[in-house]
């Protein structure tokens, strides 16, 4: 064997490399002793101690002045709080009913009663056609007294009920020529003293 094939010298100078690589980088290194490290005991250490042993001492004589015990806290004693008293419930205020229209239909009633001729307008004051109306009015003859002329704002319609019941007023001015009989005749709107003057003869006639 006096020459090596070559493979062999390749495969030896493998393992050379690999021994060589495993003492370089990957042999385990030296354990350092644990009083190396940071974490090793100092001088503070035994300070720290002789502190707690002093701090313990101090409380073993308060213990024992206290009788073993230390002293308890004094409880801090809470205000009583008063319940308020419960109020009483208030009743509701029943709703009052709703107050009724004054009547004012007094006076005509007692015309109609003394057999006169009743002529009611119902008005309003700022709206034109009802001042004419009203005006009309002032032509109207009055018979000797036996004709009575009322002359009635709107707005008041509800309180004479008995000379409008089953009487629609739906506008002013509204006139109402109400004769012996208690017949009535409505005439809606403008009027003149002509058609009034008509209207109230035919009462007084019974027409």
């Amino acid at each position: 064997m006096d020459q090596v094939s070559r493979p062999v010298l390749i495969a030896l100078g493998a393992v050379l490399l690999l021994a060589a690589l495993w003492l370089a980088v990957l042999r385990p290194k030296p354990t350092v002793s644990v009083s190396d490290t940071p974490l090793a005991p100092t001088t503070a250490i035994p300070k720290a101690k002789a502190a707690a042993d002093a701090s313990d001492a101090a409380n073993a004589k308060i213990q024992a002045a206290t009788g073993g015990t230390s002293a308890p806290a004094a409880p801090t004693a809470a205000a009583p709080t008063a319940a308020a008293p419960a109020q009483p419930a208030t009743p509701a205020t029943p709703a009052k009913p709703a107050k009724a229209a004054t009547r004012l239909d007094g006076p005509i009633v007692r015309e109609m009663r003394a057999g006169k001729v009743v002529v009611v307008l119902f008005w309003n004051a700022k709206a034109a056609d009802d001042v004419a109306s009203r005006g009309a009015l002032r032509a109207v003859p009055r018979h000797g007294g036996k004709v009575a002329i009322h002359v009635v704002p709107i707005s008041d319609v509800a309180r004479y009920p008995t000379i409008t019941q089953g009487v629609q007023i739906a506008q002013s001015p509204t006139t109402l020529i109400i004769g012996r009989k208690r017949n009535t005749r409505v005439i809606a709107g403008l009027t003149e003293p002509h058609e009034l003057s008509q209207a109230v003869g035919d009462a007084l006639a019974g027409r």
